[in-house]
């Protein structure tokens, strides 16, 4: 392999790799990165009905220290496009509970031995707009699909989400399957373990609506009023309670049904059954 100037053969950030046909440097694909963000500042403005200006600033750290002399030299610099979904929750009356999920991409970016971006400014609009129609299409296919929410990053249902589950690493996700008895995990690479976490919590969502579908359901029948039986129904009105004599003279809309007692009701619904099963002339 050669060597720099140095001695020193080069690191793998500055190596060119392959992907998609094309040679790149930097950090390989499929790797991942873990911040700290220091207590920033976050600045918005309201500038329509659900439109918002913002503007955020803070040091990001590693968690982990990096390698000595890895990764992009001093004074590199970025522009970055995200795409993010923010989900916030009211915990009192000055602190909100917020977590974002979603896609960045790389605009442009200024080397630290270079005075010029990487891209002019017109390109990085051009970059810009083709990064958001790829948010766009990837939208639209969920929605031809009706694929499942989890699958997008951009929308709330209520279903349950774990935020930042593909970014999780093996161990955490380890974890997790093992929280949710999964088993033959020892065995699993990480993209495994990823797939069959989120195979057992759609399973949860799914069972958990399906008994939600069945106890609405259930409260339906339980508000529906009882309907009389086919032609001895006008001789089992006396036999009915108050309440279900009540709830069935305010489904024929009986008026002053409220003031009634239960003799006068069951009067009421047997002059209005009565109607009812009348031949039209």
């Amino acid at each position: 392999m050669a060597k720099n100037g140095s001695g020193k053969k080069p690191d793998s950030y500055d190596r060119l790799k392959q992907h998609g046909g094309k040679s790149y440097s930097g950090m390989p694909i499929g790797r991942s990165h873990k911040w700290l963000y220091d207590q920033g500042e976050w600045r918005e403005r309201k500038v329509s009905l659900d439109e918002w200006e913002i503007f955020y600033q803070t040091p990001k750290r590693r968690t982990a220290k990096a390698p000595k002399g890895s990764g992009a030299p001093i004074g590199t610099e970025y522009n970055w496009l995200i795409v993010s979904h923010q989900r916030v929750d009211k915990l009192d009356e000055n602190v909100y509970m917020t977590r974002m999920e979603g896609k960045k991409f790389k605009v442009a970016h200024k080397r630290a031995s270079k005075d010029k971006w990487s891209a002019s400014e017109r390109t990085q609009r051009k970059h810009v707009i083709q990064y958001l129609q790829q948010v766009i299409d990837e939208l639209q296919s969920l929605d031809e699909q009706d694929a499942l929410a989890e699958r997008d990053p951009f929308t709330v249902g209520e279903h349950e989400r774990i935020y930042g589950l593909t970014l999780r690493t093996k161990a955490e996700l380890t974890d997790m399957a093992r929280e949710l008895k999964i088993t033959g995990t020892s065995k699993m690479k990480r993209q495994e373990l990823l797939e069959a976490v989120q195979q057992r919590l759609a399973e949860i969502d799914q069972s958990k609506k399906g008994a939600s579908q069945r106890s609405e359901k259930s409260e339906t029948r339980e508000q529906t009023p009882p309907q009389p039986a086919k032609g001895d129904g006008l001789a089992r009105l006396a036999e009915k309670t108050k309440t279900d004599l009540y709830r069935m003279a305010s489904a024929r809309e009986i008026s002053g049904r409220s003031e009634m007692n239960k003799a006068q009701l069951v009067n009421a619904l047997k002059r209005e059954m009565g109607q009812e099963s009348r031949p039209s002339l």
